[in-house]
Formats: structure tokens, sequence, C-alpha cells
């Protein structure tokens, strides 16, 4: 069995009582790392669990998890996971989180119009926005953003002048982020500026991540514009002063 490193810390500190419990289901490779280390840190009181396949998940761990994430797998995987889920844990949330083609339109459709699923996660999403609808989801709620539904020519549910709307909104506003110049960026932004920040160069940034290192430099780009910065060193430096600082400018121990 694999797991996140981030299981192994979680696993120490909690023990004590049952955690709220989110289980990744991913191909581990490095954005499913950097999804698991920023969600551990947005929602420090749950415990984040990676896995390769359902399978791996114990019958205590299905009686203990909120929400069921679901990264870069097969369509296969994904209707034998959510059959899992609804005989395992019916109440627990499920998501798919989404990056590029893995699954097709024509079954992501065929999930949302079958309520077989909570929320669809585009890693294009603001991290700030992204981060409210994980906790919008672990509450019991659904993320379907309006333009992917309209591309699938699906009715999703309504999103104007509702509780559901009003508490991604408030979840927006309460976000827990630090630095607003690290909030604007996307997840697949913040990966990157991770590697930057390790010094990688965007050559091997290009391989790891399995882009065009003309598309690395574009996302780069955009960091640097929405983080008011001028270069790598001013980033780094801006990156690591809001992963010192907790929530509400708290440093963390």
């Amino acid at each position: 069995m694999t797991e996140s490193t981030v299981h192994e810390a979680a696993r120490r500190t909690q023990r004590s009582s049952p955690p709220n419990l989110f289980v990744m289901v991913a191909k581990q490779d490095l954005l499913s790392e950097c999804l698991a280390e920023v969600l551990s840190k947005h929602f420090p009181e749950t415990e984040i669990i990676v896995y390769r396949s359902a399978g791996e998940i114990t019958r205590k761990e299905w009686e203990t998890v909120r929400l069921l994430l679901l990264y870069d797998l097969a369509e296969t995987d994904i209707h034998e996971i959510v059959e899992d889920a609804s005989k395992e844990a019916p109440e627990v949330s499920v998501a798919i989180v989404l990056d590029g083609g893995s699954v097709h339109d024509e079954y992501l459709k065929h999930l949302v119009a079958t309520g077989a699923i909570d929320g669809i996660l585009p890693l294009s999403l603001r991290l700030d926005v992204f981060l409210a609808a994980i906790d919008l989801l672990a509450k019991g709620g659904e993320h379907f953003p309006a333009a992917l539904l309209q591309r699938l020519h699906v009715v999703g549910p309504p999103l104007v002048g509702t509780a559901r709307t009003d508490s991604l909104i408030e979840s927006v506003r309460q976000a827990t982020v630090h630095d607003h110049r690290i909030s604007v960026l996307t997840t697949r932004e913040v990966q990157i500026l991770n590697l930057i920040c390790q010094g990688t160069q965007n050559k091997t940034i290009a391989d790891l991540l399995h882009l065009s290192e003309n598309t690395v430099k574009a996302h780069i780009r955009s960091i640097y514009k929405k983080m008011k910065v001028k270069n790598r060193t001013e980033a780094a430096s801006r990156f690591f002063s809001d992963e010192r600082a907790g929530p509400a400018g708290k440093e963390y121990n």
C-alpha cells in the first residue's frame, strides 16, 4: 500500500479521536502530492490520504471519509470507485479533479446527469475558489462550474440565489490563504511555483509535468504578473513568506 507522506504526519498527530478524512484516489505524481500538501495546510483538522485505488481504503476509513477526490483516473477506474463509494459510504461526497482530457465529455455528462458525483474541480480554478469548493463539497454541497455544464449541455443544479451559492461565496470570502497574491494562482500555477522555489529549471519542470517548455514559460509569466514580482527570487521570497504563515497571519509551529 502506498500512501502520501501527509498521511503519516496526520496519523501521528490525530490518534486521540476519529479524524475528519479526505481521500484522494490518484495516479501518484507530483501534482497529487502537491494537492495533498495544499489541502493539509488549508484544512489542518483534516487527515489527507492519497491512494492508488479505492481497494486500498480500509473499512474504518470508509466510515469516516467525508470527501473522495478522483484525479487522473481512467473511466473504468472511476466507475469502480463510484460503485464502491455508493456501497461503503453512500453519504460521502465524490468529486473529480479535472486536468486535461483523461475523462471524456460524454462520460462526465453521464456522471453529472445521473448524480453519481457531487462536483467537478478543474485545475484552472483559482486556488482560493478551488479550496472553497472543496470546503463546500465536504459540507455536503455541490460544485459544477457553469462553463463546464454548458460545454457538456447538462442542466446543472441551480446556481443563482441559492444557499449553495451563498455558501460558496462565503467560503471564498473567508478563505484562509494568507497572501491574496498566492490565492489568485491556479492549482497548476501553484505546482509550478513550488518547483520554481526548489530551483527547478523550466525544461525539467516541463518534463516532470508533461508540458511543453513554452507552456511552462507562459505559466511562469502569469505567476509573476499575479504575484506582482519580477523574477524567481522575488516569487520564492513571497511564496516562502506565505508558507510560514497560517490562517489569519498566524505562524505555524
